[in-house]
């Protein structure tokens, strides 16, 4: 199995969770040091460096959820073809949990554009 192969299985069920959980976590770590470093005060452009970092962040997650829902939705057809329901029925629950954690990745980065960030 390659590295760039779907997540089959019971891995494949919670891989966008996984990343889900990993955008929640490097989201609070970098927002925590930025502040106590003071990234809030640094221009980087337009914006500060401190915002600049998180939107990264939220950015790459939601680009690894895009494309393993991508990868999934591709192979819910090959799943279709074997003639037991299993495959097919894993796939479509891969794909819809998936989906779930990019909406929820998407919910809980939206304050990193949204909201002052060293209140």
């Amino acid at each position: 199995m390659s590295l760039f192969a779907r997540p089959q299985g019971l891995i494949g069920l919670v891989a966008g969770f996984l990343v889900w959980s990993s955008a929640f976590l490097v989201l609070y770590g970098v927002h925590a040091l930025g502040c106590a470093w003071g990234w809030e005060a640094r221009a980087l452009g337009p914006t500060s460096a401190l915002r600049l970092a998180l939107v990264v962040v939220w950015a790459l997650h939601v680009v690894v959820l895009a494309w393993l829902a991508l990868a999934t939705r591709r192979a819910l057809p090959a799943a279709r073809r074997v003639p037991e329901p299993t495959p097919a029925l894993l796939a479509r629950a891969t794909l819809v949990l998936t989906l779930a954690a990019l909406v929820a990745t998407l919910w809980t980065g939206l304050p990193v554009v949204a909201y002052p960030l060293c209140a």
